[in-house]
């Protein structure tokens, strides 16, 4: 028979995908058969919005099952009180669409963490723009879906997926998006209250024609006066009527309004079930859903199946919710009574051992959440606890569920409840991928306390040293998070030095770590020894997320160093890899993004940095560390043309920095007073210096600010300001120290900077003849790398140094550093047209000034053996003197201006081959 039980599936993932099967006949509305006219929805988005008892899921399930049944490839999803955040929301989303994550590797998601939310979206809008067919999505019970970020997702499903997928929401308060722009667009139709209301014929349909035959015309009208369409106050009567022996006289009793549904509910519904029944009822209202076993369990009533027949019976507010019929929810309004009945009229210990009950039920059946739930509010702590310390990777890794693991275990810890080791170990995971670092850090310290204790007692000594190391990873990378960089690095190179049969994956993390830190620290050869071993590890643990943070850190070596022409195609690949294996709006596609601009930036590539950066700045908010950002600021920062636009605006750069250690902070103020000045802003960059104390020259006590790149931020801050003032006695000495620095450490962009730096004061000096020197020292150390952005930035003065300067004292030794040196002069505001010519003529290993003579060229020769100028002379019989006024014509003509400039420039033109 229709409304027979089915005995449940200890398991139903699916009855959350399926809209529920009423147990009433549904009445056909006006509203319904507006919406069900055409071949597909009318409008991309039906919104419903109204309150409670408005039928607004028989609506939206009526809708689903028509069109479905009419072949249109159709989703429902249906939210209850758990999904209250927008990770719930999309993993329900994911899953409805086949397009849910895999379980991966413990420390890939620590390192991967929290996956930005932006970018789990851009991932479900590529699996729907996939969608080749037009389909229909159903969300129910929008409204319970409070995250502030909700906006995001549904902005993005009206606007940016394709027309031929359409929409249904139902919710009962306002649905955050763009209403404005999708009613000018004719997005969206909108469905409230009053289009809900049952009009009078609807009234009859749903009534019945022999309810209303013993109406009457007249007490039909009362209906429609008294419920005023309100559907759930007619389906009520119905109910109450149908079970009246003298249904007018029931309907004389009835006034429609909230005070007296209540009290009807009580009156009248429970009043018709036995006592038993009754008790049945208030023991299961606080279960979400339920089956006849867990009904059973919960209550200790071997009756439960009798009872949820009578119940279906007599159509009194319970829902199925599959298509076995085995899973069932009470209607809201129905539950909400019931549950302050039972508060009201049943024993607390009675309320909680059924809630306790239920619990147990539903750990054996793998219902984690609900078992959860239901011992916290029984509050049974220690079951609650048993039972997360089994699921707590699921939720935090697996699933995502962050915000609702937290507030289980804080609940718990302000409860005094003890939390198993699996539960207090993950709880610092959902703190790492919330950023909420310094949480994390302070429990990982408790945590870590608390194993040692346990060791020293000689308690299960093998599986808690297990932990310990898997702790300390997370311990670790807290540190990386958090900048402190240094002890990331100690306490990494201990655990590398005490690995035995590690994971390989936390093997390639210690390595990255240590990576990381050497990198920033300037100490390159470390570092790619250290990177060699991360990517050793990485190789066997087939990560495609791995490996593509150790292919970047790798990078980021060369990067440091300044080799950009080096390291720039072999990035793009990594990226192209990253893209094409985890998607292109992935975390670490964004990452390497970032980095790319960057190189890109200071190869003078802007067309190509762009696209990049914008990809790479969306996610910067929750995605990468400290290092990586803070070289996407930078190239942001350079293409940043003096006015906000975009991505590419200076309180978008703030906000970034903000989520972010207060070192990036510091960095991005050095960063933005060498942009501003470059701009002409000098109150302004002044201004942007005096908040990190610039102007006293003493770096900010933060973390990680000790380590060189932070520290050449802070000095270049210093010198450009210094310049920009006119203190160049104070400028010399910041670059002198500062040249010192980079030489020692090998960081050839940053000696390029500091040569145009020597430039910039001997101008400023009007001393004209060391300023080519060091145009001359910046080209050579540049030229290999097109390190060209630096160039670019000094180009007014480069140009007036150029203007003045005859073509033949620029003698470079290699015909790429002759190259490089054109494409710099090629961007400059030269007021002689004809110098760049004249300088053209530079180039070419063909294009001599003029042809050596023999004496020259024997000469040439003898240079290349290693003759000094008074060798020379007594080799060819000559005066010291004859000897420089023939090498001054040899370097004419070569364009140089040394011997050794003259030994390169003559081998690039096979001159010594003759």
């Amino acid at each position: 028979m229709a409304n027979e039980l089915v005995p449940s599936a200890r398991k139903n993932p699916r009855r959350r995908r399926e809209p529920p099967s009423f147990s009433f006949p549904l009445v056909r509305t006006r509203v319904f058969e507006a919406l069900c006219r055409g071949a597909t929805p009318e409008r991309k988005l039906t919104m419903v919005m109204a309150p409670t008892g408005y039928g607004k899921t028989v609506l939206a399930s009526s809708v689903y099952h028509h069109f479905r049944q009419s072949g249109l490839n159709s989703y429902w999803i249906s939210l209850d009180d758990r999904d209250h955040s927008m990770e719930r929301l999309l993993g329900l989303l994911e899953n409805a669409l086949g397009s849910g994550q895999a379980e991966v590797h413990p420390t890939q998601a620590l390192i991967h963490g929290d996956e930005p939310l932006e970018s789990r979206v851009e991932s479900l809008l590529a699996a729907l723009a996939e969608i080749a067919e037009p389909s229909l999505i159903c969300i129910d019970n929008l409204n319970y879906c409070d995250d502030e970020t909700l906006g995001l997702l549904l902005d993005r499903l009206v606007f940016r997926t394709p027309a031929s997928l359409y929409l249904l929401f139902s919710s009962t308060d306002e649905v955050p998006f763009n209403l404005a722009r999708a009613k000018l667009e004719a997005r969206v139709q909108e469905l409230r209250y009053s289009q809900l209301s049952l009009q009078p014929d609807e009234i009859r349909d749903l009534l019945g024609t022999e309810l209303c035959a013993q109406l009457g015309e007249d007490a039909l009208a009362g209906i429609v006066e008294q419920t005023e369409g309100w559907p759930a106050a007619v389906r009520l009567v119905q109910i109450i009527l149908t079970g009246a022996e003298r249904p007018r006289e029931a309907l004389a009793r009835f006034s429609g309004g909230d005070e007296d549904l209540a009290d009807l509910l009580n009156r009248q519904v429970l009043a018709g079930f036995a006592p038993q029944t009754r008790d049945f009822l208030l023991r299961i209202a606080p279960l979400r859903s339920f089956c006849v076993e867990l009904c059973r369990h919960a209550t200790g009533d071997e009756q439960a199946a009798r009872h949820l027949e009578l119940l279906l019976k007599r159509n009194v507010f319970m829902i199925p919710l599959d298509r076995n019929r085995s899973w069932y929810r009470l209607h809201g309004l129905f539950r909400d009574f019931l549950i302050k009945e039972a508060q009201r009229q049943l024993p607390e210990a009675s309320r909680r051992q059924a809630l306790a009950r239920a619990a147990e039920w539903c750990e054996s059946g793998g219902h984690w959440q609900d078992a959860i739930d239901y011992a916290l509010a029984a509050d049974s702590g220690a079951l609650a606890a048993a039972v997360l310390d089994r699921v707590a990777a699921m939720f935090v890794r697996d699933r995502g569920d962050l915000r609702q693991y937290i507030e289980w275990v804080e609940q718990l810890r302000a409860a005094g409840q003890p939390l198993g080791w699996e539960a207090d170990y993950w709880y610092a995971w959902a703190l790492v991928f919330h950023r909420r670092y310094e949480t994390a850090r302070q429990h990982g310290e408790r945590l870590a306390r608390r194993l040692e204790q346990e060791l020293g007692a000689g308690v299960d000594v093998a599986e808690l040293a297990e932990l310990r190391r898997r702790v300390e990873v997370v311990q670790i990378c807290i540190a990386i998070y958090t900048h402190r960089l240094a002890e990331g690095y100690q306490r990494a190179s201990v655990w590398l030095a005490e690995r035995h049969a590690d994971d390989p994956f936390d093997v390639a993390t210690m390595a990255c770590v240590a990576t990381i830190y050497l990198t920033g620290a300037h100490r390159f050869v470390e570092a790619r020894q250290m990177a060699r071993e991360a990517q050793a590890a990485i190789a066997q643990t087939g990560s495609a997320y791995g490996q593509g943070w150790v292919a970047l850190l790798n990078t980021m070596i060369a990067v440091t160093e300044g080799d950009y022409a080096g390291v720039y195609d072999e990035l793009k690949t990594v990226l192209a890899r990253a893209q094409a294996t985890l998607g292109e709006h992935s975390g670490i596609s964004a990452t390497v993004a970032m980095v790319c601009a960057k190189v890109a930036v200071e190869m003078n590539l802007d067309e190509e940095a762009r696209p990049l950066l914008d990809i790479g700045l969306r996610w910067a908010h929750s995605h990468g560390i400290l290092e990586t950002t803070a070289l996407g600021l930078d190239a942001a920062l350079k293409l940043w043309s003096g006015r906000d636009s975009g991505l590419l605006s200076l309180a978008q750069f703030r906000e970034i920095a903000s989520s972010y250690p207060p070192a990036l902070g510091v960095m991005l103020s050095c960063l933005m007073v060498q942009r501003l000045l470059r701009l002409g802003r000098v109150e302004e960059a002044l201004a942007e210096a005096a908040q990190i104390g610039l102007g006293g020259g003493v770096m900010p006590k933060l973390e990680g600010l000790e380590l060189p790149r932070a520290r050449d931020l802070f000095s270049a801050a210093q010198i450009d300001l210094a310049l920009a003032s006119g203190q160049l006695k104070q400028a010399e000495t910041l670059v002198a120290e500062a040249t010192r620095l980079a030489r020692a450490e090998g960081c050839i962009a940053r000696q390029v900077e500091l040569a145009l730096c020597e430039l910039a004061i001997a101008v400023c000096s009007h001393n004209p003849q060391p300023a080519t020197r060091h145009l001359t020292r910046a080209v050579s150390l540049a030229a290999r790398r097109r390190i060209l952005r630096p160039f670019r930035d000094r180009g007014e003065l480069i140009a007036g140094l150029v203007n003045d300067t005859k073509p033949q004292a620029w003698g470079f030794a290699l015909e790429e550093e002759r190259k490089f040196f054109i494409d710099i002069c090629r961007g400059l505001p030269l007021s002689n047209p004809a110098l760049l010519e004249q300088l053209g003529h530079l180039q070419g290993k063909s294009q001599l000034l003029e042809t050596p003579t023999a004496r020259e060229m024997e000469l040439l020769s003898l240079i290349e053996a290693g003759l000094s100028n008074q060798q020379l002379a007594d080799r060819l019989s000559v005066s010291v003197a004859t000897v420089k006024w023939h090498l001054y014509n040899l370097y004419t003509k070569l364009g140089v201006s040394s011997r050794a400039a003259a030994l390169a420039r003559a081998r690039s033109l096979n001159l010594l081959a003759r």
